[in-house]
C-alpha cells in the first residue's frame, strides 16, 4: 500500500511504481486507503489546498529540508488530518492568509477519532499561520487529540499550536519562533508540553475560557471545614428522544 509522488511525476499515472509516481500529493490521495504510505520524493509540490487525508494514511518526506509543500488557496486551510493521520520529514512554505492552520481536523466531515494524528520532524514557515489548530467541534469521539515530536514554527506573527473546545495535545520538542503567541489553549483545550521552547515572540503561554461542564451533582453530605472531600449525588436525567436526523456527509445524527 505504497503511492509515490515526485517532481517529474505525472497525475495520470497510478502512483504505484516511482516510474509511474503521481505529480502531486492531492491526487496520490484520490486512490489512496485505509493503511497506505504516500512516499514525497525531494521536491516542491504545488497543492491545491485543503489536502484532505483518510483516515489511516500516512504522509512521509524523503527529507525535512527538501520536501516543500506550498498551498495554492490562501483562504483555505493546508492539510486536513483524521483518525490515525501520520506526516513527517516536510516543509510548509508560501502563504496562508491570517488565522489559516496547516493542520487541523476536517470542519466540514468531523472524524471519529480513536487514533490522533501524529505530526513529527516538520517546519512551517508560512507567516500568521496556525502552525497546527486542534477544535474539539470538529472531531467525534473522546479522542480530541493529536500528537507531536519536533515540529518547529517559523512562522512570523501567528500561533504555534491552538487548541480549544476540549481538544487536547500531546507537545514533545516544539519549537516557536517569532510567533504572536506559541501555545493557546481556550474553552477547555489542554496540552502536554515537554521538551520545547518559545523565542522571540510576543505571548509564550496562553490560557483563556473555561471547558464544557462534566458533571451535574448535589453536595449530600456537610464537610468540616479545611476538608479536601465532598461527596456529591451525580443524576442523570431521563430524556426522551423524538426525532433523529443523520446526515452523510458529516457521519453526525442530531437527536431531539
Amino acid at each position: 500500500n505504497i503511492l509515490f509522488v515526485t517532481p517529474d511525476g505525472d497525475d495520470t499515472n497510478d502512483g504505484y511504481l516511482v516510474s509511474s509516481a503521481k505529480r502531486t500529493v492531492g491526487s496520490a490521495l484520490t486512490v489512496a486507503e485505509a493503511s497506505t504510505v504516500i512516499k514525497i520524493s525531494a521536491g516542491n509540490y504545488s497543492e491545491n489546498n485543503p489536502i484532505i487525508l483518510p483516515e489511516q494514511v500516512t504522509l512521509l518526506g524523503d527529507s525535512l529540508r527538501e520536501v516543500s509543500i506550498i498551498p495554492q488557496n490562501p483562504d483555505e486551510d493546508l492539510i486536513y488530518v483524521a483518525n490515525g493521520s501520520y506526516v513527517e520529514n516536510i516543509s510548509f512554505t508560501g502563504s496562508l492568509n491570517e488565522g489559516k492552520a496547516i493542520i487541523a481536523f476536517n470542519p466540514d466531515k468531523p472524524s471519529y477519532v480513536t487514533q490522533g494524528p501524529y505530526i513529527r520532524n516538520c517546519t512551517n514557515f508560512i507567516s500568521n499561520s496556525i502552525g497546527m489548530k486542534i477544535d474539539g467541534k470538529h472531531v467525534i469521539g473522546a479522542t480530541k487529540a493529536m500528537n507531536v515530536d519536533s515540529y518547529t514554527q517559523l512562522n512570523q506573527g501567528g500561533i504555534g499550536v491552538s487548541i480549544s473546545n476540549d481538544g487536547y495535545a500531546q507537545l514533545v520538542s516544539i519549537f516557536t519562533i517569532y510567533n504572536d503567541q506559541s501555545i493557546v489553549c481556550i474553552n477547555g483545550g489542554q496540552c502536554d508540553l515537554t521538551n520545547s521552547n518559545s523565542s522571540f515572540g510576543r505571548l509564550g503561554l496562553v490560557a483563556d475560557g473555561i471547558g464544557s461542564s462534566q458533571f451535574l451533582g448535589t453536595v449530600t453530605t456537610a464537610a468540616t471545614a479545611n476538608s479536601t472531600i465532598f461527596t456529591l449525588t451525580v443524576g442523570v436525567g431521563t430524556l426522551v428522544i423524538t426525532t433523529a436526523d443523520y446526515t452523510s456527509s458529516t457521519g453526525i445524527i442530531t437527536f431531539t
